[in-house]
């Protein structure tokens, strides 16, 4: 594999806490230079509106400046088949809504996942809420076209993005506040906008501070779309 580089910014659309970019988009930047799935290990918070180098020596790829090394991706050997719980249902999609925190319950309102702070158009809106009925939480996305790329398909780093908050508000209650620290995914086929998805995230396993959770995506016909786990950190407060 030859090497390969550019320049990117994280923009402030795209952050997660107030002053970093949101780690499901920011691993997706880094795996869309993977060929197949990928695991990204995010390093530091990744400043916003600033250039940022991208590169790719053989293998992995790395999005770093001159003051830290940000993220990291390698291809994932594992082939992700722990135990997927299947899609919510219509009754099961309308009571976890109710359930999903509030502008003043939600720990990082302006996330462009899953911020309450945002709506169509700037944030994704992926709202998942616990269920009643299963140790998941669950929601409706339906990616809009300007998310699309110039094949006409979402661009995977939206969709890195979708399987990223999920998979904490899997936690559920009661929820810590944490902050990914690694996540690895499968995508299996390309999405289209307007498609009808139904994310579930949940809660694998706890070790202490860290958490391990997985987020997976079905389509209409109850088929995989994506699958990814994730390792969360818990922290005391956000970064400055």
């Amino acid at each position: 594999m030859t090497g390969q580089s550019d320049e990117v910014q994280v923009h402030r659309r795209f952050r997660g806490p107030p002053t970093s970019g949101n780690g499901g988009y920011v691993a997706g930047l880094a795996a869309e230079w993977i060929e197949g799935p990928a695991q990204v290990s995010l390093l530091a918070p990744i400043p916003l509106e600033v250039p940022l180098h991208r590169r790719r020596d053989d293998a992995e790829v790395m999005l770093f400046d001159a003051q830290a090394n940000y993220a990291r991706a390698a291809p994932l050997d594992d082939p992700l088949n722990f135990e997927v719980p299947g899609p919510p249902t219509e009754d099961e999609l309308e009571a976890a809504a109710m359930s999903f925190p509030g502008p003043s319950g939600h720990p990082i309102p302006g996330c462009f996942v899953c911020g309450t702070e945002r709506g169509p158009g700037d944030g994704l809106c992926i709202f998942a809420g616990e269920s009643p009925h299963r140790d998941v939480a669950v929601a409706e996305w339906i990616p809009e076209a300007e998310l699309a790329g110039e094949d006409g398909h979402v661009e995977e780093r939206y969709l890195w993005a979708a399987l990223d908050c999920p998979s904490y508000f899997g936690l559920c209650e009661p929820r810590p506040l944490a902050l990914l620290a690694q996540i690895a995914a499968r995508i299996e086929r390309p999405v289209t906008p307007g498609e009808r998805l139904r994310i579930t995230g949940w809660e694998r396993s706890r070790e202490g501070r860290k958490h391990h959770a997985a987020t997976v995506i079905h389509d209409e016909a109850g088929e995989i779309v994506a699958l990814s786990k994730a390792l969360w950190v818990e922290i005391k407060e956000l970064p400055a």
